[in-house]
C-alpha cells in the first residue's frame, strides 16, 4: 500500500514537473519571438488580390537607395475611423518597405493638435502650409456634437538634402467618403514609391514647354510649370528661333493650345524629335471659342478654327481632331447675372464645359477625380497596326457635338437642356499612343530640301515612344485673378471653389510619358471594396444581435462540459 502511493507521489511530481518545463519553454519560445518581431517585420499574404504585397517596381526602387529615409507622416491623434485606417494601412506599407530596403527606413506618425496653446497649433498649421501640405477640415461627432476638425491627410519624406510631401488621401468629387478612403489606400504604394523615386533621380528628365505659336503663356502655365519644376528640369522653348536639333536636348515636349501655322520646317522639327524616340504631350484645339470673348461681345460669337497645319500629321500619326465643339449634359457651372432690376450671381450649368469622370483603370487616369474641360473638341482614332491607341478621356453617354461654324450665346444657360437631342454617345477626348513612329516627311521633301543646314540629318526610321492627345488646352491653364496679380492652384476654379483632377492629371501624364521603371503600373491596381449592405444590417439588425449574443456563451458552456468530461475520463483512468 505504501509502495502503490509513493508511485503515485512520483509520478504526480513528475507529471508536475514536465507541465513546469513545458510552460517555461511556452513562455521563453513567446518572449524569443516577441523579440525577434520588433526587430523582423514578417507577415504572409493570404488575400486574394494581394494587397499587403509590394511590387517589383517598388522592391527594385528601395535596393536602389543608399542613405536613410525618412518619413513624417501626419496622421496621428483622434481621427475618424476612415482615417484611422487610412493610417493603418500607411503603418503596414511603410513597414513593409522598411523590411524590403537593404538600407534603414524610419518613420514617425505625428499629431498637428497635440499642442493644446492654440496659437502655437496655428503656427504649425501655417508652417505646414507652406511646406506645401494641404489641410481637410471635416466634421466629426464627438460627445454627441458636430465639430470641425483639421487634419493633414499627407506625409513628407527626407532623402539626403531633400524632401517632398506626399498626399495620403485623394479628393474625388461625386464619390463615396468610404470609397474615397478606399481608393487613397490602393494608391498608397504608387503616391510614396513615386516620390522617393523623384528624391532619389539625381539625373532628372527634360521637358520643354513650346513657344512661337500662340500657346498659353507663362502666367497661364505657372502653377503646373513651378510643380514640375520640382522633380525635372523645365524650360519653354520657342519652336521657331531654333534649328532643328534643339529638341534632342529634351525628354518631353509639352504643347498647350496652339493657335497659329505651323510651318513644315516647324513640323520636321517635332517629326524628328518623335521619331528619334521624343514625347510628346498635346494639348490642342480645332476651334477658337472663348468665354472671355463672348461676354464683351453681348454673350454671343461664332467659332473660327485654327488654321494650324498639324492635322495631316496628326493624321499619320493616328488621330483626328475634329472640327467640332462637344457639349455634355454632365457639366460644369459658371457664374452668371441674373435679376435685372438688382443683379445677383447665379450659377448655371454651361454645357461646353464637360466634366470629365475618368472610368478607365489605366494608370494615368485610374481613381482620379472629374477633370474639368472647356470648349474640347472630339477626337476619333485611325487605324495603324504599329500603334497602340488608349482611351483615356471620355465625354458622358448624354453627349452631342456642334460644328463649325457655330454660334455661341450664354442666353443657352438660361434654358434647361433637352437630354433627348443628347444623344451622340461619348466622345473621346484624350487618347494615349504607343509605337514605333516612322517620319511624316519620308517621300514629302526634295533631296534639295533636306540637303539644307536647316533640316539637319534626316532620320525616316522611328524608335519606339509614347504620346498623349487631349482635345482642349485649358486642361493645362491655371485661373489668374488680373486686379491681384496671382494665380490659383491648377484645377481649382475661384467662382465655385470647387478643385478638379486636371493637375493630377497632367502630372500622371507625365510621369508615365517618362518613367520607364514600371511604378506607374502600381495605379492599376484594384482592390474590392466590401461594404457592409446597410438595409441588409437594419432588416437583420436582431438576428445578428442575438448570434453575436448567444453563439459566444454556447460555444464556451460546450467547451466547458467538454473539458469536464476529458479530464472526469482522464483521471478516472
Amino acid at each position: 500500500m505504501v509502495k502503490k502511493e509513493t508511485n503515485k507521489g512520483d509520478y504526480l511530481r513528475r507529471h508536475k514537473r514536465q507541465s513546469l518545463i513545458s510552460m517555461a519553454v511556452l513562455i521563453a519560445a513567446i518572449v524569443v519571438l516577441n523579440v525577434f518581431s520588433s526587430y523582423k517585420h514578417f507577415r504572409i499574404d493570404l488575400t486574394q488580390d494581394k494587397r499587403y504585397t509590394l511590387g517589383e517596381p517598388t522592391r527594385e526602387l528601395l535596393n536602389t537607395l543608399d542613405d536613410q529615409l525618412y518619413i513624417k507622416v501626419y496622421l496621428e491623434g483622434e481621427l475618424p475611423a476612415g482615417f484611422r485606417k487610412l493610417k493603418e494601412s500607411t503603418r503596414e506599407l511603410l513597414d513593409e518597405m522598411r523590411n524590403a530596403s537593404n538600407t534603414v527606413i524610419d518613420y514617425d506618425f505625428i499629431d498637428p493638435l497635440e499642442s493644446g496653446n492654440v496659437q502655437e497649433r496655428n503656427e504649425i498649421y501655417q508652417q505646414l502650409i507652406e511646406m506645401g501640405l494641404e489641410p481637410v477640415n471635416l466634421e466629426v461627432q464627438m460627445d454627441g456634437e458636430n465639430t470641425q476638425k483639421i487634419i493633414f491627410p499627407e506625409a513628407i519624406i527626407f532623402y539626403k538634402n531633400k524632401q517632398l510631401s506626399v498626399k495620403l488621401l485623394k479628393q474625388q468629387i461625386g464619390v463615396h467618403p468610404e470609397e474615397v478612403l478606399h481608393n487613397s489606400i490602393i494608391s498608397l504604394e504608387y503616391e510614396i514609391s513615386n516620390t522617393i523615386r523623384k528624391l532619389t533621380n539625381d539625373a532628372p528628365s527634360r521637358i520643354a514647354f513650346i513657344e512661337g505659336h500662340g500657346e498659353l503663356d507663362e502666367n497661364e502655365t505657372r502653377d503646373i510649370f513651378n510643380t514640375l519644376s520640382e522633380f525635372y528640369e523645365v524650360e519653354r522653348i520657342n519652336l521657331t528661333k531654333y534649328k532643328v536639333g534643339i529638341l534632342d536636348h529634351f525628354d518631353l515636349l509639352i504643347i498647350a493650345k496652339p493657335d497659329s501655322f505651323f510651318n513644315d520646317l516647324e513640323n520636321f522639327k517635332i517629326d524628328q524629335f518623335i521619331v528619334k524616340g521624343g514625347r510628346v504631350l498635346w494639348l490642342v484645339e480645332s476651334l477658337l471659342a472663348n468665354i472671355d470673348s463672348m461676354a464683351s461681345h453681348g454673350g454671343v460669337s461664332t467659332t473660327m478654327d485654327y488654321d494650324l497645319n498639324l492635322q495631316n500629321f496628326f493624321y499619320h500619326l493616328g488621330i483626328r481632331l475634329n472640327y467640332n465643339l462637344v457639349q455634355d449634359i454632365q457639366c460644369h457651372l459658371i457664374p452668371v447675372l441674373v435679376n435685372q432690376a438688382a443683379p445677383q450671381q447665379d450659377f448655371r450649368p454651361w454645357v461646353y464645359y464637360p466634366l470629365v469622370f475618368p472610368n478607365s483603370s489605366h494608370p494615368i487616369v485610374n481613381n482620379l477625380n472629374a477633370c474639368l474641360f472647356q470648349f474640347a473638341s472630339s477626337m476619333d482614332t485611325l487605324p495603324n497596326k504599329q500603334i497602340k491607341k488608349t482611351v483615356l478621356l471620355t465625354s458622358s453617354e448624354l453627349s452631342r457635338m456642334v460644328y463649325n461654324p457655330a454660334r455661341l450665346s450664354l442666353a443657352e444657360v438660361n434654358t434647361n437642356p433637352d437630354e433627348r437631342m443628347f444623344n451622340k454617345g461619348k466622345q473621346i477626348l484624350g487618347v494615349l499612343l504607343e509605337g514605333t513612329f516612322n517620319s511624316y516627311f519620308e517621300g514629302l521633301l526634295s533631296p534639295a530640301t533636306l540637303k539644307s543646314p536647316d533640316y539637319g540629318k534626316f532620320q525616316n526610321e522611328g524608335i519606339p515612344t509614347k504620346m498623349i492627345f487631349i482635345s482642349d488646352g485649358d486642361v493645362i491653364a491655371n485661373q489668374q485673378s488680373r486686379i491681384r496679380d496671382q494665380y490659383f492652384p491648377l484645377g481649382y476654379d475661384r467662382f465655385s471653389k470647387q478643385t478638379f483632377g486636371n493637375k493630377n492629371l497632367i502630372l500622371n501624364a507625365v510621369d508615365y510619358l517618362l518613367d520607364d521603371s514600371g511604378l506607374m503600373t502600381l495605379r492599376s491596381k484594384q482592390f474590392k471594396l466590401r461594404l457592409l449592405d446597410k438595409s441588409k444590417i437594419k432588416k437583420d439588425k436582431v438576428s445578428w444581435q442575438l448570434i453575436n449574443m448567444v453563439l459566444p456563451v454556447v460555444f464556451i458552456i460546450l467547451f466547458g462540459l467538454l473539458f469536464a468530461y476529458f479530464r472526469k475520463t482522464k483521471f478516472a483512468r
